[in-house]
């Protein structure tokens, strides 16, 4: 099945964690897409030593999309913008603080690709959102990673709410071996943290805003408890649905 892959990144992790990671997917897999959402910081000025660094990085690969905000963005919306430029139905969504690993003459794209033959469209792999699948059909469905999450966290278990509230079922996780999460605690200075590299905005959306604990009924899905929802979700990039159908009318 062919899939694209979307990777998010910032200037602090560059050297650190996206080459060596870019590298290692090339090497096992030299044609496979990827896009490339490089979020830009909070309050202060995009590092033009960094912007030139990574473009001529890039452009000793070949099938690498970057897709560059000058100013920082929720991982929401760069999480939607992958996927919605990913030119496969199929999307592996990517953390940069990721070791693709071989042991034995296969690698994890071996293993991915195997369980692909089975799986459902969307599912986590290895129990972490950390790198997921997610097919742009069911995205379209549930209505894209909320972008009013403006900053880092609870994007994944808002979905994971919404994804059981629209198809009454759980997103599935499988476990694929060769992959490690190497859990960077590397972050953007400029915004205010909640749990680790999460930011307290997001936080606080979820729990004072969006969602309220209940003690019967609801669900829980990934949240510390069982939740109703208060806000109604936006109807984000609406115009998605009508380009695909009609995208080879052009």
């Amino acid at each position: 099945m062919k899939y694209s892959i979307v990777i998010t990144t910032f200037d602090k992790r560059f050297e650190s964690d996206l080459i060596p990671l870019i590298d290692s997917i090339r090497a096992m897999r030299p044609n496979v897409e990827i896009i490339l959402t490089v979020n830009g910081p909070a309050h202060a000025d995009f590092n033009q030593n960094y912007r030139s660094k990574l473009f001529q990085y890039l452009a000793r690969h070949d099938k690498v999309y970057p897709m560059v905000f000058p100013v920082f963005q929720s991982l929401a919306k760069m999480w939607n913008r992958g996927v919605l430029a990913s030119t496969s139905e199929c999307v592996l969504i990517l953390n940069d603080d990721l070791k693709i690993l071989t042991q034995d003459e296969k690698s994890f794209f071996d293993n991915f690709e195997l369980a692909l033959q089975t799986a459902p469209e969307t599912f986590t792999i290895n129990g972490s959102f950390s790198h997921f699948v997610v097919s742009k059909r069911e995205v379209i469905d549930v209505g894209f990673f909320d972008e009013r999450l403006l900053g880092l966290g609870e994007e994944d278990g808002d979905f994971y709410w919404r994804y059981h509230e629209k198809f009454n079922r759980e997103i599935v996780d499988i476990e694929i071996a060769l992959i490690d999460n190497i859990h960077s605690d590397v972050t953007d200075g400029g915004y205010v943290k909640g749990i680790r590299t999460a930011s307290q905005f997001n936080r606080n959306f979820i729990k004072k805003q969006k969602y309220k604990d209940i003690l019967f009924g609801g669900y829980k899905g990934m949240f510390d408890k069982r939740v109703k929802k208060l806000l109604e979700d936006e109807v984000q990039y609406p115009y998605e649905e009508f380009y695909l159908k009609n995208k080879d009318l052009l």
